[in-house]
């Protein structure tokens, strides 16, 4: 009887085995583009000063500072037949991001800005670089993606991307006694958030006041 249920066992690890997926398998690796590595001027150590209309003062410190990362990026499925909920395995890139993540002194409010890459054409090894900007004052929050520079050659359809890039590029954009040119904007509900290009966050609202940044 010992020897049979050694046999079993023996028969259900060699199935297992079997059928599972083998692992994801690194095929390249992505660093962020040109477009990414200029969008923002932080380093990670800065203090940013916002004023608003009432001159009430708030400041942002990101207490990882810069923190970057690589992840798998999975651009083509290579298992998805394994049984006994062994997880499927994907062909990928070792993808770069970099994160900012400010926090005002009581940590009320949230500044998450973050560059990364995505696959463009699921299948291929076809990538885009993109920007996610988040903000969050007390209970509610916001956050949106802008799309940056496609990182391959040929055409790049926006309209086939599951992303929506709901950030409005603005020729200019006034906030309390500052204009700034060429800048995003993402307003919803209450919240807003003001992006500059090369620089960084500008301002951001809430249901009661309009924050600018001090230089």
């Amino acid at each position: 009887m010992n020897k049979l249920l050694w046999l079993l066992f023996c028969v259900g690890v060699i199935s297992w085995q079997a059928c599972s997926c083998p692992d994801s398998e690194q095929t390249g690796e992505i660093d962020l583009g040109q477009a990414a590595a200029d969008f923002f001027s932080y380093d990670g150590s800065e203090t940013l000063v916002f004023l608003n209309e009432v001159g009430e003062e708030m400041r942002f410190q990101a207490p990882e500072g810069q923190f970057i990362e690589r992840s798998e990026l999975c651009y083509r499925t290579t298992c998805t037949e394994a049984k006994f909920g062994s997880p499927s395995s994907c062909e990928f890139y070792a993808s770069e991001s970099e994160r900012y993540t400010f926090f005002n002194d009581d940590n009320t409010v949230v500044l998450d800005l973050l560059l990364y890459s995505d696959v463009y054409d699921y299948g291929t090894a076809e990538f885009y670089d993109a920007m996610q900007g988040s903000f969050s004052f007390g209970q509610p929050s916001i956050v949106a993606q802008h799309i940056l520079e496609p990182r391959f050659s040929g055409t790049f359809d926006l309209q086939s991307l599951e992303l929506t890039d709901v950030f409005e590029e603005r020729a200019s954009q006034t906030l309390v006694d500052k204009t700034f040119t060429d800048i995003l904007a993402f307003e919803e509900g209450s919240l807003a958030l003001y992006i500059e290009p090369g620089r960084g966050v500008i301002g951001f609202k809430n249901a009661d006041h309009t924050w600018v940044i001090q230089d």
